[in-house]
């Protein structure tokens, strides 16, 4: 399209002041040849897929520009992607600022893929302001490398269309939450008997089906790895074992999942938002999806606090962060703290009119892009903090679903957050594909056959490689 080759042009443009000029001098590969600042971007929305969100982060680019016009903002679409990212940090060509998952952050730390930026979020009043445990997540030797920029907790996504033929709303109009995961059960073969529809379902390819499971896990008093004086090592208890029969339960005793058993995120989100499934865990983003994708009234989404297992009701605590590319110059450092600020991710002690612009920016944009507004999760910034105020101000303001059907969800009472599994954590995801995959394709597979291969796997292929 036109505009790509715009853009494809500016980068040339900007990049192309790296050349040897005539007098034989190499130029700052960091600024322009007029000296602004070079600032990429990733994860520019591409303009054919999400062509709202792309006009949107266009105007902003253009307002950042004009605030500060020593700086040009260059974009560049490549988002973080565990199979390419090593190639583009080796490579130095990661852009200079970069969103990665909580997951990464550590990783991102020990190889040295993040540039230190104490200095520059202590120069900005940001380090106080976050809170203790997260900066934990984000820092190495007391030095902080990764900039939080949001957090999420998962919860329990209800299609109420299907509530509703299934006789599973309360009298005043609100749906019926189910508490526990024997609710979650007993609630899907109702639905899947009074509709033909699955009653719950559960992801099981590209790592989506073991990044749910910890959370049933977790809830059934399972643990995945334990720290010793002799290194890492796979502690796959009996509370692994039980989460994985209760789905193997569902298949093959109830009837209530889907038939089809290779299932992704996305997936998962599509049955929700067709009205083919009634219930899965999902996180507000993934919420996000049965609107702006599938295009899903918010009067049909209901969406509740994980439920609670045998032992505990734990949700999975994740996240979504920045970092800055370790070749970044202190001006490019400067130059990504000041974007950052301008879009409203960075906390804030006094509530400038400048916060307050890009807080309802932020919250527009949500609109624009028919996303949920309503929903609120965990904060990454100590109390009191002034942009976290307001920005629940502007939710309530600015909600398009109603209280009543999230309400479970907001309040959170219960629930323990619990972090993602520290070390090896995608690998552990993909092996616990591989777990769900094996009892929901064949009903005689024997569970704890199943976990304690996965365990010696764990440990062999993965974990021995970091003691």
């Amino acid at each position: 399209m036109k505009t790509k080759r715009a853009i494809a042009l500016l980068i040339a443009l900007a990049m192309g002041t790296t050349m040897i000029s005539s007098c034989g001098k190499k130029e700052d590969s960091s600024l322009t040849e007029d000296g602004r600042v070079i600032l990429t971007v990733g994860n520019w929305p591409d303009e054919e897929t999400k062509p709202e969100s792309y006009a949107s982060r266009m105007k902003l680019k253009e307002e950042f520009e004009a605030k500060y016009p020593d700086i040009l903002v260059v974009p560049d679409t490549w988002a973080y992607d565990v199979s390419t990212f090593a190639a583009k940090a080796e490579g130095g060509t990661l852009p200079i600022i970069y969103n990665t998952f909580a997951t990464e952050s550590k990783k991102i730390m020990e190889l040295g893929y993040a540039a230190d930026i104490t200095d520059a979020m202590k120069k900005n009043g940001y380090y106080d302001a976050i809170s203790d445990d997260i900066k934990n997540e984000i820092s190495k030797d007391g030095h902080i490398y990764i900039i939080p920029r949001s957090l999420y907790t998962l919860g329990l996504v209800l299609n109420l269309n299907l509530f509703r033929q299934a006789g599973l709303m309360n009298e005043d109009g609100t749906p019926k939450i189910p508490e526990t995961f024997d609710d979650v059960r007993e609630m899907s073969k109702i639905i899947k008997e009074k509709t033909g529809k699955a009653g719950f379902l559960f992801p099981t390819t590209a790592n989506g089906g073991g990044w749910n499971f910890t959370n049933l896990a977790w809830s059934f008093g399972g643990e995945f790895m334990k720290e010793t004086d002799a290194g890492w090592k796979a502690d796959f208890n009996d509370g692994v074992t039980e989460a994985l029969k209760f789905l193997r339960d569902m298949k093959w005793e109830d009837n209530s999942l889907p038939k089809e058993t290779l299932i992704n995120n996305d997936d998962a989100m599509k049955l929700i938002g067709t009205d083919q499934a009634a219930m899965a865990f999902a996180h507000p983003g993934q919420v996000d999806l049965l609107t702006s994708k599938y295009g899903m009234s918010t009067d049909d989404i209901g969406y509740a606090k994980m439920p609670a297992g045998p032992k505990a009701r734990v949700a999975l605590l994740g996240g979504d962060f920045s970092a800055i590319a370790p070749n970044a110059t202190p001006k490019q450092i400067d130059a990504a703290i000041k974007w950052l600020a301008f879009k409203g991710d960075t906390p804030a002690t006094e509530l400038t009119d400048e916060l307050k612009t890009a807080i309802e920016r932020n919250i527009q944009e949500k609109l624009d892009s028919k996303r949920v507004i309503g929903i609120k999760d965990a904060s990454i910034w100590n109390a009191n903090n002034a942009s976290e105020a307001y920005k629940q101000e502007m939710i309530e303001k600015n909600r398009n679903i109603k209280e009543e059907n999230v309400a479970s969800y907001n309040d959170k009472t219960g629930v323990v957050l619990h972090a993602e599994e520290r070390m090896c954590t995608q690998d552990l995801y993909a092996l616990l594909d591989s777990c769900i995959q094996a009892v929901l394709n064949d009903k005689n597979a024997d569970c704890q056959a199943v976990v304690d291969k996965a365990e010696s796997d764990f440990q062999n292929n993965y974990l021995n490689n970091l003691n």
